[in-house]
C-alpha cells in the first residue's frame, strides 16, 4: 500500500509567498507554496499563468499595513440583516439610477491582494458597479443595484476567500468622517494652490521680478488668479468664525468675544489685498505665496486635531460594529426567531449558539458554557458560565449553546457606552485653549493700537511710508502660530499617548492632569491584580479537593483561584447553589459541602471554628490576605487563605508621586486589616488607607479633599468607585474595569498595571507645556516683528516671507514633543516585595 503525501509544515512566520506577510498557523497552500489568505493565492495563480511569475513584485514592502489579520466566517445574523427592507433605509444612501451606497465593515483583509479581489467585485456579479476597500480601517464601500443583487450574495462572494462583510454601527461616527473628509478635501485643494504659487514665487524671487516686463507681470497675475480660490475657498472657515465672533464681541460690547481666527483673517486679508493691489496698479511687492501657504497650514493644524479625535471613535466604533446586528429571540412556545436587536426589551430571552457572539448584556437563564471575554477585557483564558451567570455582550460563547435573559443591548450595552465614552469628549476643552482663543480678543485690539501708532509715528517722519509700513505690521503680526499652537500640541500628546493605552477623554482632562495634588487609589483591581490566587491552605485536602469541585460550576474570582489550583479536581457535584454575598454550597459525591466566608459557614453550621482554624483565619487576615472557609457535612475541615497579588509597579507609582510632591491615599471596600496590611507594605501611612469603605463615603471623602482646596485624581476600576470617579478633577478608569467606572472616568487604560497611570500625567505634563513653550515663542516673535515693523525695518515683503516662521517654529516645537514613558521604552519595572507567606503550623500550599 502506498504511503500517503507526508503534508508539509510551515512555520507561522514563514512569508506569503506573494505579500511577504506571515502565513500565520493556518497558510493557503497551492502549488507547494503557502499563502496567507486566499486573495494571494490567487493573484499568485493568475501572474504564473500570465508568465509573470518570477518578474512581479512581491509588495513586501507593504507587509506592515495590515499585521497578520487571519480570515474569519460572516455572521449568519448578521448577514440575513443585510438583506432586510429596513437596514437598506438606514444604512445605505441612494444614488442615481436606482443604485444605493453602503458602507460596511469587512473583516479577514490585510493585504494588496485583498484589495485587488474585493475591488473585483464589480466585475465579478451584476448588480456591483463599484467597490472601493480602505485597507487600515477594514471598510468597503459598494454601489449596487438592490433589484439586480443582494447583500447578502455579496458576503457570500466574498465568504469565499475568507473576508466575513459585517454591518457598521454607530450613526454619529459617519457624520464626523464626513466633516472630515471635507476639510481633508480644502486641505489638499489649499495645498495644491500654494504649491504653484510658490513655483511663481520662486520665479520671482530669482531675478524676474527685478527684470520687470511682461513676464514677470503675467506671474503675478497668475499668482493673483491662483491665491483668489485659496483665499476664498481655503480661507473661507476662518473668515466665518472671525465674522462670527465680531458679531458676539459687538452684541456684547466686548471685545474679549474677539476669536484667535479674526486676527488670522485680517492678517491674510491684508496680506492679500496689498499683493492684489501691487498687482492692479504695477507698483509695490506681492506675497500671495506666504498667504496661500498659511491657509494650507493652519488647515493642516486644524484636520490633524480633527483626526486625532476620531481615532478612539474609530477604534470603539469598530468594536461596536462586532455585536450581532439581530438575535434569535425565544417565543412563549420556547422556538425562537430572528429579531433586530432594537427589537429587544429588557426581560426577553435570546439564544446564543456556540461560536456566535453574544448580543446582550444579560445573564444566562438556561445553559452552561465558557465564554471568550478578550474582546471586552483582553482577558484570553475562557470563563464558565452557567444560570445566573453575567455575560456581555461582545463576548464569544465557545463551548454549548446558551440562553440568555437580556438586560441591555445595542448602544445601551457595555461596548456601546464605550462609544459613547468617546463621543462625551468631543465638547471638553482645555482652559488652555480656551485661554488662547480669549487672547485673539486682546491680541486684535494690540494690533490695532500698534498699527494706529505706526501711522501716528511715520505721519511725523515721512508721510509717504504710512501705508507701506502698517501693512507690513499687520502682516508680520498675523498670529498664525498662536491658532496652530494649542490644537497641534494636544492633538499630537492625544495620539502619542493613545498608542501607549492611554486614552484621554478631552483636552480639558489633558490639562487638569497637570493641576493634581492628591491622589486616591482603589485596592482590588487597582494597587492588586485583580486576580485571586490560592496562597494556602490549613486542613483537609479532601476538603479542597471538594471545594475546587464545586467552585468550577460558578463564575467567582476565588472560584477561579481554587480551579487554577486545583484543575482536576476530583468529585461528583450533583448540586450547585451560590448564595450571593456569602459563599457557595453543594453536593460533591454524596457530602454536604459549603464553601464561602468564615462568618457564613460559622452560621450555617451553627459552630465557630476550632481553635486551630481560627488562628489561622487571623494570620490570613493579618497577612493582607483573604480567608476561606470549608465544611463538609456540617463540620468545619480547612480554611483556604486566598490572596490577591500587589502589582508589581505599585511600590513605583507610590513612590515618583511621593517624589512629585502629591498625597497618596487608598479607599478600598475591602477588610479594614487587609487594607492596613497593604498601606504598611506600600509604606502608606495607617490615616490614609481606609478600608470598609462604602461607594457613598469614597465620594463623600473626595469631595471634603476638594472642599480643602486640593485637587484630585481617583484611580478605580469597579462600580463601587464610579461615583468618586466622577466626582474627582481626573478620574481613571483601569483596564478591564466596570462599565460604571469606564463611563465616570475622564481617562481610560487599556494596557495592565501602574505604569499608565504615570504616562497618563506626563502626557498633561508634556502637553501644556509644550502649548505654553509654543504660545511663548508665537508672541515673542510677533513682538519683535512688530517692533522691526513699527521702527520702519521691515518691509511688506520681509514680513511676508517672515510670517510662516514662527508657525514653522510651533509646528516643530509641537511634532517633537517628547512624553516620558510614551515616546520612550520604558525600563524595566523591578519586581516589588513579594507578599509575605501566611504563617501556619503546617500549611499545604497549593
Amino acid at each position: 500500500m502506498e504511503a500517503p503525501a507526508t503534508r508539509p509544515t510551515y512555520d507561522t512566520g514563514e512569508p506569503c509567498a506573494h505579500c511577504g506577510l506571515p502565513v500565520g498557523p493556518r497558510p493557503v497552500e497551492e502549488a507547494g507554496e503557502a499563502f496567507c489568505c486566499s486573495a494571494c493565492a490567487l493573484v499568485r495563480g493568475a501572474l504564473r499563468e500570465a508568465g509573470f511569475a518570477e518578474t512581479v513584485d512581491r509588495l513586501r514592502p507593504l507587509a506592515a499595513t495590515g499585521g497578520n489579520a487571519r480570515p474569519v466566517a460572516p455572521d449568519p445574523l448578521g448577514v440575513r440583516e443585510l438583506d432586510t427592507e429596513r437596514f437598506l433605509e438606514e444604512h445605505t444612501a441612494p444614488l442615481d439610477g436606482g443604485l444605493r451606497e453602503a458602507d460596511l465593515v469587512l473583516d479577514g483583509v490585510h493585504c494588496a491582494a485583498c484589495v485587488w479581489v474585493v475591488e473585483r467585485l464589480p466585475f465579478e456579479m451584476d448588480g456591483v458597479t463599484e467597490a472601493r476597500l480602505d485597507l487600515p480601517r477594514g471598510r468597503v464601500r459598494l454601489a449596487f443595484d438592490p433589484e439586480r443583487v443582494a447583500l447578502s450574495s455579496v458576503a457570500d462572494w466574498l465568504s469565499r476567500f475568507g473576508y466575513a462583510l459585517r454591518p457598521t454601527r454607530g450613526d454619529r461616527q459617519s457624520g464626523r468622517s464626513e466633516a472630515e473628509h471635507q476639510l481633508l478635501v480644502r486641505t489638499g485643494v489649499a495645498w495644491a494652490l500654494a504649491g504653484n504659487v510658490m513655483l511663481l514665487a520662486f520665479a520671482l524671487y530669482s531675478g524676474l521680478d527685478a527684470a520687470g516686463g511682461p513676464f514677470a507681470a503675467a506671474a503675478k497675475w497668475a499668482s493673483f488668479a491662483l491665491a483668489i480660490p485659496a483665499v476664498v475657498y481655503g480661507g473661507a472657515p476662518f473668515f466665518q468664525r472671525a465674522w462670527a465672533s465680531m458679531g458676539m464681541a459687538w452684541r456684547a460690547r466686548d471685545p474679549r468675544r474677539l476669536h484667535l481666527d479674526t486676527p488670522i483673517a485680517l492678517g491674510v486679508l491684508v496680506g492679500f489685498g496689498h499683493s492684489a493691489w501691487a498687482t492692479v496698479t504695477g507698483r509695490g511687492d506681492v506675497w500671495f505665496d506666504s498667504v496661500a501657504v498659511l491657509i494650507a497650514a493652519l488647515l493642516t493644524a486644524r484636520y490633524v486635531q480633527l483626526r486625532s479625535r476620531r481615532l478612539a471613535g474609530d477604534a470603539s466604533e469598530r468594536l461596536l460594529a462586532l455585536l450581532p446586528a439581530m438575535a434569535r429571540r425565544v417565543t412563549d412556545d420556547s422556538s425562537t426567531e430572528a429579531v433586530r436587536l432594537d427589537e429587544l426589551t429588557r426581560g426577553d430571552v435570546v439564544e446564543v449558539s456556540a461560536g456566535e457572539a453574544v448580543p446582550v448584556d444579560g445573564t444566562v437563564a438556561e445553559g452552561e458554557s465558557r465564554v471568550d471575554n478578550a474582546v471586552l477585557t483582553g482577558e484570553s483564558r475562557p470563563i464558565p458560565v452557567t444560570a445566573g451567570a453575567s455575560v456581555a455582550a461582545g463576548a464569544t460563547n465557545l463551548t454549548a449553546p446558551l440562553r440568555v435573559r437580556v438586560e441591555a443591548a445595542g448602544e445601551d450595552s457595555r461596548v456601546g457606552r464605550l462609544l459613547a465614552w468617546v463621543r462625551e469628549a468631543e465638547g471638553g476643552r482645555a482652559p488652555v485653549m480656551l485661554w488662547a482663543d480669549r487672547l485673539g480678543g486682546v491680541f486684535v485690539l494690540a494690533v490695532f493700537a500698534l498699527a494706529a501708532l505706526t501711522a501716528a509715528i511715520w505721519l511725523v517722519v515721512d508721510p509717504s511710508q504710512i501705508g507701506l509700513h502698517v501693512a507690513a505690521l499687520l502682516v508680520i503680526t498675523c498670529p498664525c502660530a498662536l491658532g496652530m499652537a494649542t490644537p497641534l500640541a494636544f492633538a499630537v500628546a492625544a495620539g502619542r499617548a493613545a498608542r501607549a493605552g492611554v486614552f484621554v477623554k478631552s483636552d480639558a482632562a489633558t490639562q487638569a492632569l497637570t493641576e493634581i495634588d492628591t491622589v486616591v487609589l482603589d485596592k482590588t483591581g487597582t494597587l492588586t491584580e485583580g486576580a485571586m490566587r490560592l496562597v494556602a491552605h490549613f486542613g483537609s485536602d479532601d476538603a479542597l479537593e471538594a471545594a475546587a469541585a464545586l467552585e468550577a460550576h460558578v463564575a467567582h474570582p476565588i472560584a477561579s483561584a481554587l480551579t487554577h489550583a486545583v484543575p482536576n479536581a476530583r468529585g461528583e457535584v450533583t448540586r450547585v447553589e451560590a448564595v450571593n454575598g456569602a459563599g457557595i454550597r453543594g453536593l460533591v459525591d454524596g457530602r454536604e459541602v459549603l464553601v464561602g466566608r468564615p462568618d457564613w459557614i460559622a452560621t450555617e453550621t451553627g459552630s465557630t471554628a476550632p481553635a486551630h482554624l481560627d488562628a489561622f483565619v487571623h494570620d490570613t487576615v493579618a497577612a493582607g490576605h483573604t480567608p476561606v472557609a470549608v465544611a463538609c457535612d456540617g463540620a468545619w475541615a480547612t480554611i483556604l487563605s486566598v490572596g490577591d497579588a500587589l502589582r508589581r509597579d505599585a511600590h513605583d507609582l507610590i513612590a515618583t508621586l511621593r517624589d512629585e510632591g502629591k498625597s497618596v491615599r487608598v479607599l478600598s471596600g475591602d477588610h479594614p486589616e487587609t487594607v492596613a496590611r497593604l498601606a504598611e507594605t506600600l509604606g502608606i501611612p495607617e490615616a490614609d488607607a481606609l478600608g470598609g469603605v462604602t461607594p457613598e463615603e469614597k465620594q463623600a471623602i473626595v469631595q471634603e479633599l476638594q472642599e480643602a482646596g486640593h485637587r484630585v485624581m481617583v484611580v478605580g476600576d469597579g462600580v463601587n468607585d464610579a461615583a468618586a470617579l466622577r466626582q474627582s478633577d481626573v478620574g481613571v478608569a483601569v483596564g478591564g474595569g466596570s462599565t460604571a467606572s469606564l463611563v465616570a472616568a475622564d481617562v481610560f487604560l487599556t494596557q495592565p498595571g501602574l505604569a499608565p497611570v504615570l504616562r497618563a500625567m506626563a502626557t498633561g505634563r508634556t502637553a501644556v507645556r509644550t502649548v505654553r513653550r509654543a504660545l511663548a515663542v508665537s508672541l515673542a516673535y510677533n513682538a519683535l516683528g512688530a517692533a522691526a515693523a513699527v521702527g520702519g525695518l521691515v518691509t511688506p515683503l520681509v514680513a511676508a516671507i517672515a510670517m510662516p516662521v514662527s508657525s514653522l517654529l510651533v509646528v516643530t516645537i509641537a511634532l517633537t514633543q517628547r512624553v516620558p514613558g510614551v515616546d520612550a521604552p520604558a525600563s524595566p519595572v523591578p519586581s516589588a516585595t513579594a507578599p509575605r507567606s501566611v504563617p501556619s503550623p503546617t500549611p499545604s500550599l497549593a
